[in-house]
């Protein structure tokens, strides 16, 4: 049986939006951003946030609220401020000095979006002016990174950018996703405001886009079956970022957005290395591609399709970043 005070701790420690530090029961600690939590397990994300860790509750001996509520404060910001912005047509208002923030998790991701909104880029930040505003792109990994981040950077609307997989079989590589709404694993939905949503679909005319809903995983579906046992009426696509960037930025009254271009299609299959966490997928791919024939093939088609995807979602942010620029954001 849980012991009452831990159980309390872990509830506790879900709803904290900021990093917890788990006292072990051998004497080691853990830092890290919880997750999810079930019976007998918390699930977290390390404070790299690109390490899924699994602790069993009998091996948790204490839990320490170590790292700052970000979003919390956040929210107390906006809620101090709120009362004394200037009118919206007042260039120089707080309001209209928000960067658009755009959130990834990889290297490639960040690349795409620096080249193409013209920002120059110092490691994993990329800034810049267009269109009269400004804007910061932010590779922040996979899982608890961005609520840090909206809550640093207080921008105007928040983009969650990058790849995706396809679930409805109409999709191709290259082909983007404009997301209405985003579903985690648990069936929580967020829904993408439609002003902003409307705006961006304007801007995207002239491509190859969809509109429709993103499921959101915290593992790679990397094959046809893990991707169709994703499906749902209205779903298109899926992707590990999306679900935790609209919660972020929801939670505190932010405007955010979903743009994903697809890599690979329903009836593809990604090579088992995508499952797992590289700083550079080089050595694993060359690995891979010395098992044989067929993966030499399947890597050259990898290739081609990230191409694809990457060029796709350069042109697309081109345009979303003109139409999010003159939209009127409004928490």
């Amino acid at each position: 049986m849980t012991d009452p005070r831990l159980a309390e701790l872990v509830e506790r420690a879900f709803d904290y939006r900021g990093y917890v530090t788990l006292r072990r029961s051998d004497g080691s600690s853990l830092v890290g951003f919880v997750y999810d939590r079930d019976a007998g397990h918390l699930e977290l994300f390390d404070e790299s946030a690109t390490r899924r860790v699994r602790v069993a509750l009998s091996e948790i001996a204490g839990i320490d609220f170590t790292g700052e509520d970000s979003a919390l404060r956040s929210q107390q910001m906006w809620e101090r401020r709120k009362g004394r912005l200037e009118p919206r047509d007042t260039p120089t208002g707080w309001e209209e000095q928000r960067p658009i923030l755009l959130l990834v998790a990889i290297d490639r991701e960040l690349r795409s979006a620096a080249q193409a909104l013209g920002l120059t880029r110092r490691g994993n930040r990329a800034t810049g002016r267009r269109s009269g505003s400004d804007f910061v792109a932010l590779s922040v990994g996979i899982g608890g990174g961005a609520r840090a981040a909206i809550a640093a950077e207080q921008p105007r609307a928040v983009v969650s950018c990058g790849f995706c997989g396809g679930i409805d079989q109409v999709l191709s590589p290259g082909d983007l996703i404009l997301a209405t709404a985003v579903r985690d694993e648990s069936g929580q939905v967020v829904e993408t405001p439609e002003s902003l949503r409307t705006a961006a679909a304007r801007g995207l005319q002239g491509m190859r886009f969809f509109e429709g809903d993103l499921a959101c995983t915290s593992s790679v579906a990397a094959t046809p079956a893990e991707k169709r046992a994703l499906a749902r009426p209205g779903t298109l696509a899926v992707d590990m970022e999306s679900f935790t960037v609209a919660r972020a930025a929801a939670d505190v009254g932010i405007p955010w957005l979903a743009l994903r271009a697809v890599i690979d299609p329903l009836e593809s299959s990604l090579p088992a290395f995508t499952r797992e966490t590289h700083g550079s997928h080089l050595g694993p791919a060359l690995r891979y591609a010395a098992s044989g024939p067929r993966a030499i093939i399947d890597l050259i088609r990898l290739s081609r399709d990230a191409r694809r995807a990457a060029s796709s979602l350069e042109a697309g942010l081109q345009r979303l970043g003109a139409a999010i620029a003159s939209e009127e954001t409004r928490p």
